[in-house]
């Protein structure tokens, strides 16, 4: 009985978070990026091929920017020879720090609330893989 007293503790924040309000990010439609020659970074156990050309803003949040690569994203090392969709995510914090995500944010954005527990507090957002240093990129007007 304890156990179970305790486990509804733990788990009432989790149930009242899933009942309230959630607001996903708009689509962009703002100025893309320009990386101009193909790069190469370390993202977790792995290495992620960024290639060059236009990446279009996909998402915008109050946090950061997701910009889509303009072809598929290819992972090199622990998921050997994978191309996925994805691109760089700019945060807007301090330092601006990138990193590389991967997915259909698209489903996130029209989403108009979430549809189980798990997606109420974020367990099947789209991850997003840091790397240094910064791939220098343009903004495109």
């Amino acid at each position: 009985m304890k156990l179970f007293r305790a486990s509804f503790l733990a788990l009432a924040p989790l149930i009242l978070a899933a009942c309230g309000s959630f607001t996903p990010a708009t689509a962009s439609g703002g100025p893309g990026i320009v990386v101009g020659a193909g790069e190469i970074r370390e993202c977790g156990q792995g290495r992620v091929q960024f290639p060059g050309g236009v990446y279009t803003a996909e998402l915008v949040s109050t946090r950061g920017t997701y910009y889509l690569a303009p072809e598929p994203l290819k992972t090199l090392g622990v998921l050997l020879g994978r191309a996925e969709r994805g691109g760089i995510y700019v945060s807007n914090g301090p330092g601006n720090p990138q990193s590389a995500w991967f997915g259909d944010l698209r489903d996130a954005a029209t989403a108009t609330k979430p549809s189980t527990l798990f997606e109420a507090v974020g367990a099947h957002s789209t991850r997003l893989w840091p790397y240094s240093p910064q791939i220098p990129f343009q903004v495109k007007k």
